[in-house]
């Protein structure tokens, strides 16, 4: 059947889809045409395509009737690239198009995956060093060369338009982030049964939504060529998000894994996340490079600020200290529990506060704890884009007295000095002056969302304007913050670690400040890696507020020690040896740090 004018044909120059392709080889059948086309410009320069006619338009472009001549310059770029199209099969094609600076450890990855020598790659590269880029000049390297059509990038649900912009922007792809509003447009526009994920080749999802029970079974129906797990250290160990990445990766042809901190003390875990996508004799390609490594050292200053309590928050931290007394004596074994009171103290009175009003609201409406302990479902978050990382932790289990009567006198108590030492914390008052000195925009770092609140409240408008970022913003309602900040309309931004992961905020900013300090070396190198990347053109400054009399001075020399160790042993699987939130809550309760005497109190 002729489908095709008869001017089509092998050679031919057409336009299809807005782009212009060279016909390689027409196919006929029955009904319709196979055509096979070559690309002519870029992102498509050299690719092959396969296009059905009459479904797809192919408009034929007229040949120039003569020879044109033309300036120099335009007959040398021209000429270059001819010369850079005719490149060795493992050669680089996409990266010479790809709008960004050029950098050899970027390069790696790619190589290597073209090269042969494996399908599963971790990126673990320090925070800042362009994991983003590398993947995508992966991808971009495979689709120009047909092994991969569809691509599924997971990432956590404030990052899918970050990472639809790079790649539309620095790869030319078109991408498409994917939630349930979305899905529903499509399924409107399709035939009864055809599965709405089927129609997206380059998907960009959340993985709290594609872990769904509701959710999952229509994604994995899907064959997906490559799966990209961003920040995957969250994916690691036993949870529903593992579940979900591992059905998807086993099927996968490629599976990226990108995070910098890939082990945290948990070998189990480590090994869960190296097995995703795994199969036999395939090895997991593992790419660690520092910023000494490639050259990219940005001067970093850091500052520790102690500052000196308040009375009231001196009587509140004894206060918990004889709770914790009185818990630890009839329930040895709870010290890990009580830690979290401590580590709700040192992120502010008020978080601590808040914690103990809702265990005196249980004592007094037992029942309410069962209700309280329900799964709640994601009726309030239909696409995926929340966090509770960030959310107040519940009161740890069996922490709690034999006497409720005692139990709730010493709480109350508690609660009473927490709340008046919440009126003038002392930290505050030094953000304030803080901030007031820089005159630049900041970034503040804590831990829980109500700390974040609560700091919001009380800088008020001695600070100028400021925006906040935690786990409980839509997506919009995250890109209209950034945008403000981005765009030096606040004076400073408050978040939190778990909204502010994968953050690029080094052309607005230099200056972080850390409310309270991460139990953990990662967390806290994650905070100054939002400013300190690829593309910082000032010294970076980083301020650690340190409230005296308290656990924190000891956490902080505990800190600084493991990350020097880190940093010489950075080949090393697990460059830190221990779990540093519970060495770490073993010096605030006992002001001990000892691995053995650790390990003899858990036993007894």
């Amino acid at each position: 059947m002729q489908i095709l004018p008869d001017h089509v044909r092998p050679g031919a120059l057409v336009r299809v889809r807005r782009e212009r392709w060279r016909v390689i080889e027409i196919r006929a059948h029955d009904d319709c045409q196979i055509v096979t086309l070559s690309g002519l410009s870029p992102p498509h320069l050299g690719v092959e395509r396969r296009v059905l006619a009459p479904f797809d338009v192919l408009e034929p472009v007229a040949h120039a009737g003569r020879l044109r001549f033309v300036r120099r310059a335009r007959w040398r770029r021209a000429f270059r690239a001819l010369l850079a199209a005719d490149a060795p099969p493992a050669a680089l094609r996409s990266a010479r198009h790809a709008r960004i600076d050029l950098m050899p450890h970027q390069l790696e990855p790619a190589m290597a995956v073209l090269r042969g020598i494996g399908s599963r790659v971790l990126l673990a590269d320090e925070v800042g060093l362009g994991k983003t880029i590398q993947t995508g000049l992966v991808l971009a390297e495979l689709r120009a060369r047909g092994a991969i059509d569809r691509v599924l990038v997971i990432a956590p649900a404030g990052l899918r338009d970050q990472w639809s912009h790079e790649l539309a922007s620095r790869f030319q792809m078109d991408p498409t982030p994917v939630d349930a509003r979305l899905l529903r447009q499509r399924a409107t526009m399709l035939p009864l049964g055809v599965n709405p994920w089927s129609t997206i080749p380059l998907a960009i999802a959340s993985v709290d939504y594609i872990k769904r029970p509701e959710v999952l079974p229509a994604v994995t129906a899907c064959a997906w060529d490559a799966i990209v797990v961003d920040e995957a250290h969250g994916v690691a160990g036993n949870s529903e998000r593992h579940a979900a990445v591992r059905r998807l990766s086993s099927r996968a042809a490629y599976v990226l894994l990108l995070t910098a901190t890939p082990h945290n003390g948990d070998a189990a875990a480590f090994t869960s996340l190296c097995d995703l996508g795994s199969v036999k004799d395939d090895p997991l390609l593992v790419f660690r490079r520092t910023r000494a490594s490639v050259n990219l050292v940005v001067a970093r200053h850091v500052h520790t600020l102690h500052v000196r309590l308040s009375p009231n928050e001196r009587r509140m931290h004894e206060q918990l200290a004889r709770y914790s007394d009185a818990v630890h004596a009839e329930r040895p074994s709870t010290w890990l529990g009580l830690a979290v009171l401590h580590k709700r103290a040192l992120s502010s009175a008020w978080a601590l506060a808040q914690s103990v009003d809702r265990r005196i609201a249980t004592l007094a409406a037992p029942e309410s704890d069962e209700a309280g302990s329900q799964m709640l479902l994601p009726l309030g978050d239909p696409n995926g884009e929340f966090t509770s990382a960030d959310e107040p932790p519940s009161w740890p289990a069996g922490i709690g007295l034999s006497d409720p009567a005692r139990e709730r006198d010493l709480l109350t108590a508690l609660a009473t000095i927490a709340r008046c030492a919440a009126h003038d914390e002392s930290k505050l008052s030094a953000l304030r002056r803080l901030l007031r000195r820089a005159g630049e925009t900041a970034i503040v770092f804590t831990e829980y969302r109500d700390t974040l609140l609560h700091v919001r409240r009380v800088l008020g408008a001695a600070a100028g304007p400021v925006a906040v970022l935690h786990g409980g913003l839509t997506n919009s309602e995250r890109a209209a913050v950034l945008r403000d900040f981005t765009r030096g309309a606040c004076a400073a931004l408050l978040a939190t670690d778990a909204a502010g992961e994968g953050l690029n905020l080094h052309e607005a900013c230099r200056l972080v400040i850390n409310l309270e300090l991460p139990w953990n070396p990662m967390r806290l190198e994650q905070r100054i890696g939002r400013v300190d990347r690829i593309g910082q053109r000032r010294t970076v400054h980083a301020f650690h507020l340190i409230a005296e009399g308290t656990g924190e001075p000891a956490i902080a020399s505990r800190l600084r020690a493991r990350i020097a160790r880190a940093q010489a042993d950075v080949g090393a699987p697990n460059p830190l040896g221990a779990d540093e939130e519970r060495m770490a809550a073993r010096l605030v309760l006992t002001g001990d740090s000892n691995d053995d005497a650790l390990d003899d109190r858990s036993a007894s």
